[in-house]
């Protein structure tokens, strides 16, 4: 396998990792543990294949270019696990998912450039990267725990490109109220 091809398949990862959380719910509640470690490497591929592109000088490819819809879709299983088994208010969950994700499609439809619909679905999406693991502070506190040292983690190892995720929020919010 080419080194180049390396990222792709990290990025293209995310997307498995989604149908896999989907493929849990049957499962229920207990399998909260195995949704977050895949959670967990999700965000780890997602934090890997920037930097492997860049080191091999790979150029963009239309997985590369959907990073962020496969980012969302595994953000968007992990919701709907959690609010299938009533592990946040299932009133509350499918109302926000109800309303949440169709603006989203909205926003990538209508909005005009991606800036203005990536700001706008990191918005709406925000709460349910956390979510699963402050649920694990009541369910399984030891992955509650693994999550915030990952996120710590992530953080001092790739401050540069959170400093960039944030950079590219703020764009894409000023370009959404600027309409």
């Amino acid at each position: 396998m080419s080194r180049k091809r390396v990222p792709d398949l990290l990025t293209f990862s995310r997307g498995a990792i989604a149908l896999a959380i989907l493929g849990l719910v049957p499962v229920g509640p207990q399998a909260l543990r195995s949704v977050l470690l895949l959670l967990l490497l999700g965000w780890t591929t997602d934090m890997l294949d920037g930097r492997i592109a860049r080191r091999v000088d790979k150029g963009p490819s239309w997985i590369g270019e959907h990073d962020f819809h496969f980012d969302m879709a595994m953000v968007l299983a992990s919701a709907i696990y959690l609010v299938w088994w009533g592990l946040v208010p299932r009133g509350l969950g499918i109302w926000y998912l109800a309303v949440g994700v169709p603006l989203s499609l909205l926003t990538a439809r209508w909005g005009g450039e991606f800036l203005k619909f990536k700001s706008f679905t990191m918005l709406i999406a925000f709460p349910w990267v956390f979510v699963p693991f402050i649920v694990a502070y009541f369910y399984d506190r030891t992955m509650a725990y693994a999550g915030l040292l990952w996120m710590v983690g992530a953080l001092i190892v790739d401050w540069r490109r959170f400093l960039g995720v944030v950079g590219d929020f703020l764009s894409g919010a000023k370009a959404f109220l600027h309409r």
